[in-house]
């Protein structure tokens, strides 16, 4: 079903440039972060447990609170002569981690839970200001996004004393399978020339992940439970995923 949509977007690129005769093609590539912006139990600390009554339910978050690295891919196609209207088509690459260790006399565990996501996006741009004596122009955009969330990892180290040695022992495994998404993005950015044809894209951007194609089943139903978690336990039908994007790449016009 990706593999069709994107091919789709390819062929509607094509079709709605061919019809242009002064369209001109830009590629670009660089640094893509990803932020998760709410309350997710995605950002949340990888175990926890209710501190107030004995009986609280334990809960595992993803850990994933702060700046999550990543890389993209960018090309864009001009429809105007003065190329204020363009047509994003874009791959983004982004490699969750998040760790947490707890520390006693005795021992220490350290848990890392890690997972990889592939984002494919296409959109529509409009440069509303341009500044010619800085060679820059500004731009606002909006995209519709499909997200691959692929199977997460959790790994976890122990240490302990016995005796007089150190012990450790290691773990490793899969949480919750792989997941595809629908969601979409507003963004702002700004392009300036370095040396022509080379210039500096940077942008930020804010949207869901998850707007469509969510599991609205509890995990107590067989539900596949919130969207970055490690594990299905004790969770509610899954919540939406808002994120900040934030892209500082070199463009190339052709």
């Amino acid at each position: 079903m990706t593999r069709n949509l994107l091919l789709l977007l390819v062929v509607t690129l094509i079709l709605a440039t061919s019809a242009e005769g002064q369209v001109r093609f830009r590629i670009a590539a660089g640094l893509s972060t990803d932020w998760i912006t709410n309350d997710n139990p995605a950002v949340q600390r990888i175990a926890s447990a209710g501190e107030e009554q004995p009986d609280d339910k334990v809960t595992a978050g993803g850990g994933f609170d702060g700046a999550q690295m990543g890389w993209g891919l960018r090309a864009y196609a001009d429809l105007d002569k003065q190329k204020k209207f363009r047509i994003p088509l874009g791959f983004d690459f982004f490699s969750f981690s998040g760790t947490q260790t707890v520390n006693s006399e005795l021992f220490n565990i350290r848990v890392t839970h890690s997972n990889q996501l592939y984002t494919g996006f296409t959109g529509f741009e409009w440069s509303f200001i341009e500044f010619p004596w800085a060679f820059a122009r500004a731009y606002i955009g909006a995209e519709a996004r499909v997200l691959i969330v692929g199977e997460n990892t959790i790994s976890s180290t122990r240490n302990a004393v016995v005796g007089d040695t150190i012990q450790s022992t290691s773990n490793m495994y899969n949480g919750k399978p792989a997941a595809t998404r629908f969601g979409a993005l507003a963004r702002l950015g700004i392009e300036g020339e370095v040396y022509y044809p080379v210039f500096i894209n940077t942008s930020v951007g804010w949207g869901a992940m998850n707007i469509l194609g969510r599991d609205d089943r509890p995990t107590s139903e067989g539900g596949r439970g919130e969207l970055l978690t490690p594990v299905s336990l004790n969770e509610p039908a899954e919540s939406i995923v808002y994120h900040l994007n934030f892209t500082f790449m070199v463009q190339v016009r052709l």
